[in-house]
C-alpha cells in the first residue's frame, strides 16, 4: 500500500469512526459499545486549549464568559494537503450531518452552547470538525478543566457537578486520557493523580508536560535525565511527553500558528538535548513527536476496534430486530377485541410456569432466601397487614424471632435452614419450620376443681368422666390448635404469593437455557409482554393473590372442621403407631413368610390401641366422690395433657399432608381455570389503551436506532472490504 494509499486510509477510518459516535451518541450505552476517544483533561490554566489549539493547527477560542466550559466539546481533526484556510463545521443531530460554517459562526455557536448551560453543566456534547493543511488526523473530547478555586457556594456547586461530569468519562475504560499538566515536579501533578484512581497500571493514560520552555531554566545536565524519568514519580510504562506550545504578547501573532508550532518544538528538542538529554527521549520532546504519536496511536486504537464494534453492533441490530418483534406482538395482543383474551392467555401460560417452578427449577435463581431471611420477611409483612397479632407469631418459650431462628438452626437442625432456596425446595423446608412451630402448641389454661365441677354437672345431669375430658377440651384445645393453624395458614400464602416474581423470571430464563426445549416456546413470548406491559402484570398478579387468600380460606375452613372431630372424639385418634423397632439383626431383611406376616398383623392389631387402653384405666380410677375433688382434678389434667400432646403430634405430623392436600395441590390444579375467568375492570381497559399510545413511540424510537444501525454496519462493512479488514 503507498503512502497516498495509507493516508487515505487514515481518513477513512477517521471518518467512520466520527460518523458511527455521532449517529449512535446517546443511543447506546458507551460503556459497552467498544469505540476508543481521546479525552483531553487538566486543570483550568495548564494549556489545554492551546495544546488543542496546536492539534487543530490555528488559534481560536469557543468559549466566552467567565464560567469556562461546562460540557463535553467533540473535535474532528483532519489533514487536507492544500485547503487553506481550514474548513469548520458542526453536526446537525436532527439532520444526522455537518453543516459548513464561517469560523467565526462556529466559535459563536460553540460558545452559545456552553453559556446555554448557566450555572449547570450538560453531558450532551457539541461536535465541531477541522479539516486543514496544519491539523492532525485525529479526534478527542475536551472536557471542561477542573476547578482549583471556587469563590462562592454557586461555583463550589458548579466545580462539583464539573468534577463529576468528568469522572463519568474518565471511568469509561474506551477512554484513552490526555492528562496536560504544567512543567515541573511530577510528585504535585493533581490531575494524574485523579487519572490514577480510575487507571491504577496508566494502561489508557497520556501525560503531557506542557509550558515546558518556561522550565528550560530549572533544568541541568545533572538532573536533565532524572527529570525526564520523572524522578521515580512517574512509572515507566506511562507514556509522556514535554512541549512547549506558541505564545506570544503582541495583539497578534508574528508569524502563521503552524510555523509557531514548529518552531517550539524544534527548540525544545534543541534545548534539552543541548542540556544532555539522552537520544532514548528524543522521541518525548517537543509537539511533533507528540503528535505523530498520537496519529499511529489513534490509527492503531480505531483499527483494533473495527471488528469489535462490527460485532457489537450486529448485537445490537439483532436485539432491536427481536425489540421490534415484541412490540408488534404485544401491540396485537391489546387490541381493544383481543385484550381480554390475551390477558386470560399470559396468565394461564403463568400458572403452568407456576406449576413447574413448584415442581423444582434449578435455572431459577430470582429471590431465593434462606429461612432466617424469609421469616424475617414474614415477620414484617403481619406487620405491615395485621394478619397476625405478635403472640400469634410467637410460639411459647421463644420471646422473640431472634430465639426461634436460633432454635431453629441449632436445635432443631432444620435442613437446608441458611440455603437461598425458592419454589418447590423452598416450600418443603417451609413444611418443616411449619411442623416445629405446630408442635409448641400448648393448652394455655390450667383447669381449676370449679371448671371439673361444672363439666361434670350433678344429678340426672351428671356426665361420665369420659365425656367430661371430651367437653375440658373443646372449651380451650380447639382454639389454642386454630392459632397454629392461622399461623401456617398465613406463612403459605406468603409464600406463594412472594412466588410470582420467580415465575415471571423462571419464564423469561427458559430462552436459550439447557431445558428451553422441555417447555413450550410460547411460555417466553407471554413473558416477554408480561414484563412489557404493567397492567397485564397487574392484572395476573392480582388474580394470583386473590386466587392464594381463597385458598387459605378454604385451608383454614377445612384444618378447623378437622380438628374439631379431633376433639369431639379425642380418645378415638389415640392409637399408637404400628411400626417394630429396628433391631440389631438381619432379620427385617429377609423376605416375609406367610406365617411371619400372619404373627405380625395379629402382634400389630394388639398394639394398635395400647396408649388408648392405658387412659381408659386411667379414667376408671378417677375418683367419684366430692371428696376426692382435688385429686379428681388432677388426674384429670393430666389425662387431657396427655391427649392434647397426642393430637397435637398428630395435626404436626400430619401438616404437611393437610397443607398440600388442602392448599398446594387445590392451588396448582385450579389457578389455570381462574386465569381463564379473569375479568377486566374498566380502568384496566383504559389503561390498555393509554399502552397502545406508548408502544407507537417505543415502535418509531426503535426503528429509528434500527436505522442508523444498519447504516453504521453497512459503513463498516465497506470499509473492511474496501481497505482488506481491521488492520
Amino acid at each position: 500500500m503507498g503512502e497516498e494509499d495509507a493516508d487515505q486510509r487514515k481518513k477513512h477510518l477517521l471518518n467512520l469512526i466520527s460518523e458511527v459516535k455521532a449517529r449512535l451518541d446517546g443511543k447506546v450505552d458507551s460503556l459497552c459499545f467498544p469505540i476508543p476517544q481521546f479525552i483531553v483533561i487538566g486543570k483550568q490554566s495548564v494549556g489545554k486549549s492551546r495544546l488543542i489549539e496546536a492539534l487543530a493547527g490555528e488559534c481560536f477560542n469557543f468559549v466566552s464568559g467567565t464560567l469556562g466550559s461546562r460540557r463535553p466539546t467533540v473535535l474532528e481533526f483532519r489533514n487536507v494537503a492544500g485547503l487553506n484556510p481550514s474548513r469548520w463545521s458542526v453536526f446537525d443531530e436532527n439532520l444526522k450531518k455537518w453543516s459548513n460554517y464561517p469560523v467565526q459562526e462556529v466559535m459563536h455557536i460553540v460558545g452559545q452552547a456552553h453559556e446555554a448551560c448557566g450555572n449547570n453543566v450538560s453531558e450532551i456534547p457539541i461536535r465541531v470538525k477541522v479539516e486543514g493543511a496544519a491539523c492532525t488526523d485525529l479526534g478527542l473530547v475536551d472536557l471542561p478543566g477542573f476547578r482549583s478555586y471556587a469563590k462562592d457556594a454557586a461555583m463550589q456547586d458548579l466545580s462539583a457537578k464539573i468534577d463529576k461530569l468528568v469522572f463519568k468519562f474518565m471511568n469509561d475504560d474506551n477512554n484513552i486520557m490526555l492528562v496536560v499538566e504544567e512543567a515541573g515536579d511530577a510528585a504535585g501533578f493533581a490531575t494524574l493523580g485523579k487519572a490514577k484512581q480510575v487507571d491504577p497500571t496508566y494502561k489508557r493514560t497520556v501525560l503531557i508536560r506542557n509550558k515546558l520552555d518556561k522550565y528550560y531554566g530549572d533544568l541541568t545536565p545533572d538532573n536533565i535525565n532524572k527529570w525526564l524519568e520523572g524522578y521515580g514519580d512517574l512509572p515507566a510504562n506511562l507514556p509522556r511527553f514535554a512541549v512547549s506550545l506558541p505564545h506570544w504578547t503582541e495583539d497578534r501573532m508574528p508569524k502563521p500558528f503552524g510555523d509557531m508550532r514548529k518552531d517550539c518544538a524544534e527548540r525544545d528538542v534543541a534545548t534539552l538535548v543541548s542540556k544532555g538529554a539522552s537520544a532514548k527521549y528524543k522521541m518525548t520532546i517537543g509537539f511533533e513527536h507528540f503528535r505523530t504519536y498520537m496519529e499511529i496511536k489513534t490509527q492503531q486504537l480505531f483499527a483494533d476496534a473495527l471488528t469489535p464494534m462490527l460485532t457489537r453492533l450486529k448485537a445490537m441490530k439483532e436485539e432491536h430486530d427481536k425489540n421490534l418483534v415484541v412490540i408488534q406482538q404485544e401491540k396485537e395482543t391489546i387490541d381493544e377485541d383481543n385484550i381480554l383474551h390475551a390477558t386470560r392467555s399470559a396468565g394461564i401460560s403463568f400458572a403452568q410456569s407456576f406449576n413447574f417452578l413448584m415442581e423444582g427449577a434449578l435455572s431459577s435463581e430470582h429471590n431465593r432466601c434462606t429461612l432466617e431471611e424469609e421469616l424475617r420477611a414474614f415477620h414484617s409483612y403481619c406487620a405491615r397487614s395485621d394478619c397476625l397479632k405478635e403472640e400469634e407469631l410467637l410460639t411459647e418459650g421463644f420471646p422473640d424471632i431472634e430465639s426461634y431462628i436460633t432454635y431453629l438452626r441449632d436445635t432443631v437442625k432444620l435442613p437446608a435452614m441458611d440455603v437461598k432456596l425458592n419454589g418447590g425446595a423452598q416450600f418443603r423446608r417451609l413444611m418443616y419450620e411449619v411442623e416445629v412451630f405446630t408442635r409448641f402448641a400448648g393448652l394455655g389454661k390450667k383447669l381449676e376443681a370449679v371448671d371439673v365441677i361444672q363439666a361434670r354437672g350433678s344429678g340426672i345431669r351428671e356426665s361420665t368422666w369420659q365425656e367430661t375430658i371430651t367437653q375440658l377440651m373443646m372449651q380451650n384445645a380447639p382454639t389454642r390448635m386454630r392459632v397454629k393453624t392461622k399461623y401456617v395458614g398465613e406463612r403459605l400464602k406468603f409464600f406463594f404469593t412472594e412466588q410470582k416474581e420467580p415465575t415471571v423470571r423462571f419464564m423469561l430464563g427458559l430462552k436459550g437455557s439447557p431445558e428451553e426445549h422441555m417447555f413450550s416456546r410460547l411460555i417466553t413470548k407471554q413473558a416477554q409482554v408480561i414484563v412489557r406491559n404493567d397492567t397485564m402484570k397487574s392484572c395476573i398478579f392480582a388474580t394470583f393473590d386473590k386466587a392464594c387468600d381463597q385458598h387459605r380460606t378454604r385451608f383454614m375452613q377445612m384444618w378447623c372442621d378437622f380438628m374439631d372431630s379431633m376433639f369431639q372424639s379425642p380418645l378415638m385418634l389415640l392409637k399408637s403407631g404400628s411400626m417394630p423397632a429396628i433391631g440389631d439383626g438381619y432379620e427385617e431383611e429377609i423376605a416375609p413368610t406367610f406365617e411371619s406376616t400372619k404373627a405380625r398383623i395379629v402382634g400389630e392389631r394388639k398394639g394398635r390401641g395400647t396408649l388408648q387402653t392405658k387412659l381408659r384405666e386411667e379414667i376408671k380410677q378417677i375418683p367419684e366422690d366430692d371428696a376426692s375433688a382435688k385429686r379428681s382434678v388432677q388426674m384429670v389434667q393430666d389425662i387431657i395433657g396427655k391427649t392434647f400432646a397426642v393430637i397435637r403430634s398428630v395435626v404436626a405430623d400430619h401438616m404437611q399432608l393437610y397443607s398440600e392436600s388442602f392448599f398446594l395441590l387445590p392451588m396448582l390444579r385450579r389457578l389455570e381455570g381462574v386465569m381463564a375467568e379473569m375479568e377486566l375492570l374498566e380502568e384496566d381497559r383504559m389503561k390498555y389503551r393509554a399502552r397502545k399510545d406508548v408502544l407507537e413511540k417505543e415502535r418509531v424510537h426503535s426503528t429509528g436506532i434500527l436505522t442508523d444501525l444498519n447504516y453504521c454496519i453497512d459503513a463498516v462493512q465497506k470499509f473492511k472490504v474496501t481497505y482488506g479488514g481491521g488492520r
